[in-house]
């Protein structure tokens, strides 16, 4: 039983420092990090922290690396995905007209000069 707690404060502190980068994102981009990138975020997160002593670090330095990385991982997933200039929505490359800086379209397709 106290290992079943045990291990499960850990995986809650782990989703924590999951949520945090996505949550900071969501945020600053009002609302557009994305529902499926929450989820992505916080699996990452348990994997980065379990990883950590899994490779080795199973000391003290293995519990606050594991907690460094359980945040760290999903803020390069977050960044990865605003670099590659993806669409939270749908994952396709984001239009034009999300930045304002097309013309608009006429009637028939082409846009106007």
């Amino acid at each position: 039983m106290f290992t079943f707690i045990f291990l499960s404060l850990f995986v809650s502190g782990w989703l924590l420092c999951g949520l945090a980068p996505w949550l900071v994102v969501s945020v600053w981009t009002r609302g557009r990090a994305g529902m499926a990138m929450l989820a992505l975020c916080l699996f990452a997160a348990v994997v980065a922290g379990l990883a950590t002593p899994l490779l080795g670090l199973d000391g003290g330095l293995g519990l606050g690396l594991s907690f460094l990385f359980a945040g760290v991982v999903p803020a390069g997933l977050l960044v990865a995905r605003q670099a590659a200039g993806l669409n939270p929505a749908s994952g396709t490359p984001a239009v034009a007209a999300d930045d304002y800086s097309s013309e608009p379209l006429s009637a028939d397709g082409a846009s106007e000069p």
